[in-house]
Parts: structure tokens; sequence; C-alpha cells
């Protein structure tokens, strides 16, 4: 269904769960994930740079950043627009998360290009997402027909919203800063780790709350990061070297079956951070998940929790985080944790502005698109019993 409301499709009976979820705040909610956040988050990578290094780095090439006034690791650029782009020259076909990118201003990579009109090194081109909508426009850097897994394919000069391209900037190439969003970068702080302790990060990559994790812990303690994806490991123990980030040991493995396959392992806190339908990302073009995809990633979630109850030590302490919107994929999964598997609801350590509670739960964390510039997200801390 063409959601009018937001300009975007959505499936029917996801919109059905959505409305009865938020009621007439439905209306704002897709607004919200329609668009970007006004205020863009990176994470400064202390280890390399220091905040202050990277706020005036980003004011000097003239887009307006700050410090966060509760995070003091975290910086957050301001995003323009909406600007109008030109509907000139042939069309380059974008991969619905390139062009999520696009729309924000990056410049489209060879991964990201889906399919292109006839174009040569210097045409000028009008950038789409696989649904025909214009996202972005610019310079082609290759030729028709060329695929490949790295390179610039259309250096974007004009999109819907704009910020500087974070990735080619000289602070991201040196591992001064990751991009992360703010409730993520949250998410590590209510995991609160501290010095010398054993650290789980049951599904680590693409590795941003990993390591996070190492920054706030320094070089004192265990981290444990696990992935499943071969694929994502490789690129995430590329991340770890760009940020100089030594004190993680990263594995394969499938984390529901951490307990089973490792019950020698104990973790004085686990971050369980797992695979979710993403609702909450924004600024979005389309969704194509519906309420089937929601009820079964919440089965999913529910594997990853009950691992992680057994590996933490008695006192131990449990975060859970999506960056989904749904009521199955939240409150529920957390319940469950509370009913089904002996852990404990508690509130975290640090609350920031624009961060509302869980619905029913207060302890917990969520965020809103409809009522703040953040991604839809959520977060619960949760202690095993003694």
């Amino acid at each position: 269904m063409w959601c009018g409301i937001c300009g975007a499709h959505y499936q029917d009976d996801l919109l059905i769960l959505l409305s009865e979820l938020y009621g007439s705040r439905v209306q704002a909610l897709l607004e919200g994930l329609g668009t970007p956040p006004r205020r863009y988050a990176v994470r400064v990578n202390t280890i390399r740079g220091e905040v202050d290094e990277v706020v005036e780095y980003f004011n000097g090439i003239g887009a307006k950043c700050k410090a966060h006034e509760a995070i003091e690791e975290a910086a957050l650029i301001s995003v323009e627009g909406p600007f109008e782009v030109d509907g000139l020259g042939n069309s380059i076909t974008a991969k619905k998360h390139a062009a999520e990118s696009v729309m924000l201003g990056s410049n489209l990579y060879l991964p990201g290009v889906m399919r292109m009109q006839r174009a040569k090194v210097g045409d000028r081109v009008r950038i789409e997402d696989p649904r025909g909508h214009p996202v972005g426009f610019g310079v082609s850097k290759i030729h028709s027909g060329i695929r490949g897994n790295e390179g610039i394919a259309v250096q974007t000069l004009q999109s819907i919203y704009r910020l500087p391209p974070i990735r080619e900037t000289p602070v991201f190439i040196d591992g001064k800063i990751q991009e992360q969003s703010l409730p993520a970068i949250l998410t590590s702080r209510i995991l609160d780790p501290q010095p010398g302790e054993t650290i789980v990060d049951m599904c680590a990559a693409p590795g941003g709350k990993t390591a996070h994790i190492a920054q706030l812990q320094g070089d004192t303690g265990r981290i444990l990061a696990f992935e499943h994806s071969p694929r994502r490991i490789g690129r995430m123990r590329a991340e770890l070297d760009r940020l100089g980030i030594r004190s993680v040991t990263l594995e394969r493995a499938d984390s529901r079956y951490l307990d089973k396959d490792r019950p020698s392992l104990k973790a004085d806190r686990v971050l369980v951070d797992p695979p979710c339908t993403a609702l909450g990302v924004r600024p979005k073009l389309y969704e194509e998940t519906g309420v089937a995809e929601v009820l079964s990633s919440a089965a999913f979630q529910k594997q990853f929790l009950r691992s992680a109850a057994r590996i933490a030590k008695p006192g131990g302490v449990v975060v859970y985080s999506t960056c989904t919107i749904t009521l199955e994929e939240n409150e529920d999964v957390v319940r469950f944790a509370c009913e089904e598997l002996g852990l404990e609801l508690e509130e975290p350590p640090l609350r920031v502005e624009g961060a509302g509670s869980g619905m029913g739960l207060k302890e917990c964390v969520r965020f809103d698109p409809g009522l703040c510039e953040a991604p839809g997200f959520f977060i619960a801390r949760l202690r095993r019993s003694r």
C-alpha cells in the first residue's frame, strides 16, 4: 500500500499493526521515518582522536557540528534540506540501502548499483531507488556495464538532504570517528562496561557497539565478539583495524547456542543486539517487511536472549537492543526474558533527551521517530538474579 501520510510504500498488514500500536501517533511516526533526523550522530573514537578536533574539522568544512550535551564521545552534525534534485540525464538505479545513503548526500559506490542506463565516465546521471524515486543527481565515474566491489560509481552533486561525505573525510579515514546513531551509542553506555570485566557481544558485526565497548573499557578487560557470517567478520576486522582496536577477540559462532557450544563461558555483561526488522531506520524510502517477518524476527531474538541469560554470571548484566519499533520485537521479548528466563528489568544508568520509556515497561528506553530526532530504537537493561 502507498502511504499518503509519508509518501512511502508499506505492506498493508504492517500498517495495520503499527496503527493498532501507535494509534493517532502513527501519522507522525511514519512521517518521521520518511525523513532523516535533523542532527546526524557520529561517535568520536577517543583512542585516536578528540571530540574538539572532530567538531572543529566539520565546522571548518562548513558543516554545523557540536558535541552532544550528555554523551561526551558523540558529535552531532546538522542535516540540511530537503532540496529538489534534477531529473535530467540517464538513470542509475541504486539498491535500497544505497539509495537511502545517496538521499543524505553520500556518493554511490559500485556495490550499491543495481542497474544503469547507457552512460560513460563524466555523464550527468540521475540516481533512483529500485522503485524509480529520484534521490540524487551526479557525475558518473564508470561506464555502463561495469560492476565491482570497490570504488565510486557516481559522485553525488545534488541530493534530497545534505551531509558531508562522512566516509571520505580524513577524520574517518584516520579512524577518529565511526558512523553510529545516537541510540546505538547510548546502548553501550547503558551496558556500562567496567575495567577488568569479561564482556560478550553476541551479534557483533558490523562492530560499532563492540568498538565502543572497547573504547569505554580500555585495555584492562576481555571482550569476546561473536558473529555468524564470515563476510561480516572480515568487514568487522577491517573496521576494528581502522579504529585501532586491539582488545577484541572476534570469533565465528551462532550465538543462539553459545551456552551449549561453550559451556565454560561466563560473562559479567552481555550485549544482545540481534537481527531485527530494522523498521526504525531512517530515512526510509519504502518498506517491504510484513507482519510475518516481525513475528519470525521476535521468535529468533528470544533464542539469543535465552543463551545470554545462561552465559551471564549471577548478578551479571544483559542489555537487549533493536533498531525496530514493534511491540513484538521489543517489549514482548523483554517480558519473555523476565517471565521465562529469570532476568530482571532495571533502570538504565543513563537517559538522554528525546528518549522515552517502553510501552508498559517504564524502565526500557524507546526512541520514537514521531516524537524525537533519532531513528526508531529500543534498549532494555536486564540483570540475572543471583
